[in-house]
């Protein structure tokens, strides 16, 4: 009994017919809040620009390779992400998307080096993000048929939302304690 609930649990969810609704609202509003912490957090990177230049005394340009490689480490294991939701349903890669963003952001917080950012935000996040945010945009097909254009969109202006609401909330961050540690 166990290990025939535990492969029922484990498998992707495929429907012989799409419900168009139901739990699928769900998704969509899950679909809306990745959306809004993938690219809130990719596109409001300038707004801490100026600041990670003076803490770690680097140009512009080397600055900017930081969220370079974490879009380029997104882009690239696209391939990597569709193969583990295949394998393994899309909950569980979007789970373990969130956990490496998240590691890779509390490293981040402890950097000393550029390099440091590089790693942990460009190559850890960045698959994190990669991990989070393709599957979410795969998976409304298994639940919208009639309403999926409208449900895409709709779920798809979390990125506008996104930058609305982080640009003027970050400023603020940077004004309290700094939780980066320079040398």
């Amino acid at each position: 009994m166990t290990q025939k609930t535990s492969q029922l649990c484990s498998r992707a969810n495929v429907y012989t017919q799409v419900p168009d609704g139901g739990w699928g609202w769900v998704v969509a509003v899950s679909f809306f809040f990745v959306e809004v912490f993938t690219y809130g957090i990719i596109k409001s990177f300038g707004v801490f620009f100026n600041d990670l230049m003076d803490s770690f005394d680097e140009s512009n340009s080397r600055i900017s390779w930081v969220i370079s490689i974490c879009v380029f480490v997104l882009t690239f294991t696209a391939p990597l992400s569709a193969v583990l939701s295949t394998r393994f349903g899309h909950r569980l890669v979007v789970v373990a998307g969130g956990l490496l963003v998240s590691t890779g952001m509390v490293m981040a917080s402890f950097s000393r080096e550029l390099y440091h950012m590089y790693i942990s935000i460009g190559i850890i996040s960045g698959l994190g993000y990669c991990f989070s945010f393709l599957p979410t945009v795969t998976i409304l097909s298994q639940y919208f048929d009639k309403k999926r254009s409208v449900v895409t969109a709709l779920a798809s202006t979390g990125e506008c939302f996104a930058m609305f609401a982080f640009a003027p909330a970050s400023p603020s961050r940077i004004q309290q304690p700094r939780t980066l540690v320079s040398s």
